[in-house]
């Protein structure tokens, strides 16, 4: 699935990202030692915490060592370091995912190996609420890519949290739903589907849109393709208005480009839910429309099948011949 341009640009812009520890070198465990010294002395101080983390990967065993001890005060700051130590390697693979503007399911797979200290990197980013935005969004996903339903009871506790973020809200109620609660998210698509015969077009459009959205997220392609189906209908439809009443340009490419967007994740689910040559037909418009369309399919998790497809190679031919004389 392709993002519209703008819907994480803001996030990119300002991405804060954890600092990489710098290499501790030689002697990072007589150095991790000393500080844990300081902190069974003086307490777990921020301070001494984040200079246990400065040390990096090669403290991690030493820091490991401690936590398996047993829980106290000191393996409470000890867990603090060691998240702060993954969160920043957990924080580069989310930023080469939300640098992709692209989302599907098991963009963060990698994140399984480790798994039980990537996934309290990962709440610990998402309570954090000086990580960026996009880091908080981006670890929503990768626990739904890690897939493990032991986590309900947290995610749902943090689902309850009244300070809790509303957008991050529905991120953890999205993963609610593919874990099997879809308590979160019923209302929703029952409030969406409300609209979907309203007299109103651009309020079907929408209500569509809204729900092409939660289906696809929720990894319920059929009702995904189902509701594609229809705002391409509407789209066109609108598009060819808009073009027969003269309106300014911009306004004509800005809905070329939404509808360009629309074929492109039309495919996407088309090819999750394996029909493929309706794939095809919807990239080839997005591409005809938007030739930038072209360099994602290649990367696209959601388009794997597709990929799979033994024509699929002659149809790369096929829109590379569209744009000979371009560069894509």
């Amino acid at each position: 699935m392709k993002y519209p341009a703008c819907l994480l640009l803001t996030s990119l812009l300002v991405l804060g990202l954890p600092t990489r520890p710098a290499a501790a070198g030689p002697g990072a465990d007589e150095k991790a030692l000393a500080i844990i010294g300081q902190i069974e002395k003086n307490g777990g101080t921020r301070q001494l915490v984040r200079d246990l983390a400065k040390l990096g990967p090669d403290a991690l065993e030493t820091i490991r060592a401690g936590i398996r001890k047993g829980p106290g005060p000191l393996s409470a700051a000890l867990l603090k370091a060691r998240n702060l130590i993954i969160a920043t390697r957990v924080t580069e693979v989310l930023r080469r995912g939300i640098k992709t503007q692209l989302s599907f399911d098991g963009q963060y797979n990698e994140l399984a190996e480790n798994r039980t200290e990537n996934i309290e990197a990962l709440f610990f980013l998402l309570n954090d609420e000086s990580s960026p935005y996009a880091i908080r969004h981006g670890s929503c996903r990768a626990l739904a890519d890690i897939g493990d339903k032991s986590l309900l009871p947290r995610i749902r506790q943090l689902y309850w949290d009244l300070l809790l973020d509303p957008d991050l809200r529905s991120e953890l109620g999205i993963i609610l739903a593919i874990f099997g609660d879809t308590t979160a998210i019923d209302n929703k698509l029952t409030r969406y589907s409300r609209f979907t015969d309203h007299q109103r077009s651009l309020v079907r459009l929408s209500a569509n849109i809204e729900l092409s959205n939660l289906y696809y997220r929720i990894r319920n392609y059929a009702r995904a393709i189902e509701a594609y189906e229809k705002i391409l209908g509407l789209s066109e439809k609108l598009l060819k208005t808009q073009r027969q009443a003269r309106l300014p340009q911009e306004v004509l490419r800005e809905g070329e480009q939404q509808l360009n967007l629309h074929y492109y994740n039309a495919a996407c689910s088309n090819s999750l839910g394996g029909n493929l040559e309706r794939a095809k037909k919807y990239l080839l418009k997005a591409v005809q429309g938007n030739p930038e369309h072209y360099g994602n399919i290649s990367k696209d998790g959601d388009l794997i099948n597709l990929r799979k497809d033994p024509g699929f190679p002659a149809f790369m031919k096929k829109l590379g011949r569209l744009f000979e004389d371009e560069e894509i």
